[in-house]
């Protein structure tokens, strides 16, 4: 593998160097000295997570900014929602769950993903160590108890996924609020939750902790479909609606940028991978880190188009626990066709 030498960029690496504007952590990024170059203001929901370590592989690879485009990466913020700031105007665009498109739309805001990047949740479902669900398929999971959050979060969007397509009702198990992963530790050892959705490191936590098992590991495409019978959109790069239809330019250059990464990811181990994130990101623990990423890297495995029943299956079990979902119309949470326009370019070039 060649690694990029020396950008003419202000790497992303700043961005966690605590450079503010109006309250934000953000960065300049260019590959441009002209002033009139077009620019694009990507937020990134927590640069640091491992789930979003493609943003930080594209700016070091050089794809961000090619085409002389003056990328803006903003981390995201406290005080002010990224669907407000989608709308508005003052971000382009936002790296985040695919769920968030639904949501939106159910509440009048029109946004859209352009680039599916994962099609797991990169989570594990993890079972209490002694909880009576001890093996999957085997009895109905009715009245159990899972740890996983407000009913927005996408890991309840995976219990729901999980549970209702067991044949359950939302009213048959019972969704518990997550703390820390020490307070979600206790929960478990106490017998007051049977399962816990989990981000790696968190589930590495429990197995350490002695207090819950892997249940089913969603980490991977395999391990996904083996659960929920489809795929599972996750991480996406989404825009608000009427600007893809204005400036369709945006959309086509991060289209190209995550298509590009996605198809490095795939070519190239974790450890290759590990060598361009900066010791900023992944922390002094790069074994710990090595360790996520092997895992977090199959989240990735796919081209960037959205699966049509995987995204119809997401919204249905969102839609069990929020009725202003049911009317949306899913079509419109997604388009294929600045991927499809990557892909077909790509094709011609080799």
């Amino acid at each position: 593998m060649t690694i990029p030498k020396v950008f003419r960029v202000i790497s992303v690496i700043v961005v966690v160097n605590l450079l503010y504007l109006t309250g934000a952590m953000a960065v300049e990024i260019s590959t441009s000295g002209n002033s009139q170059s077009k620019r694009i203001v990507l937020l990134v929901d927590e640069i640091k997570a491992i789930r979003n370590f493609p943003l930080i592989l594209a700016d070091r690879l050089g794809y961000l900014n090619d085409d002389g485009i003056v990328v803006t990466v903003m981390n995201i913020r406290d005080d002010v929602s990224h669907s407000e700031m989608l709308m508005d105007g003052r971000i382009d665009a936002v790296m985040a769950y695919f769920h968030h498109n639904i949501v939106n739309q159910s509440q009048g805001k029109f946004s859209q993903a352009i680039v599916t990047l994962g099609v797991t949740p990169g989570a594990k479902i993890m079972i209490a160590n002694n909880s009576r669900y001890r093996s999957l398929g085997s009895e109905s999971f009715a009245g159990s108890r899972v740890i996983s959050g407000g009913d927005g979060s996408s890991k309840t969007t995976v219990a729901n996924y999980w549970l209702l397509g067991t044949g359950l009702k939302v009213s048959e198990f019972t969704r518990l609020p997550t703390g820390t992963k020490e307070s979600n530790a206790q929960t478990l050892r106490s017998g007051a939750a049977d399962f816990v959705i989990a981000t790696t490191p968190d589930g590495d936590y429990y197995e350490a902790q002695g207090v819950a098992s892997v249940f089913a590991d969603l980490t991977t495409p395999a391990g996904t479909k083996e659960l929920f019978g489809e795929l599972f959109p996750s991480s996406t790069i989404f825009m608000k609606s009427s600007l893809v239809a204005e400036q369709p330019w945006i959309a086509q250059h991060l289209a190209t940028v995550f298509v590009k990464t996605l198809q490095f990811i795939q070519a190239h181990s974790a450890e290759e991978i590990l060598a361009l994130i900066p010791v900023e990101i992944s922390g002094k623990d790069r074994n710990t880190y090595l360790r996520t990423l092997s895992e977090e890297r199959s989240m990735f495995l796919t081209n960037g188009l959205m699966d049509e029943k995987a995204a119809l299956k997401e919204w249905n079990a969102i839609a069990a626990i929020n009725s202003k979902v049911k009317n949306i119309d899913i079509s419109k949470t997604y388009t294929n066709q600045f991927v499809e326009k990557s892909l077909m370019r790509m094709v011609q070039e080799k």
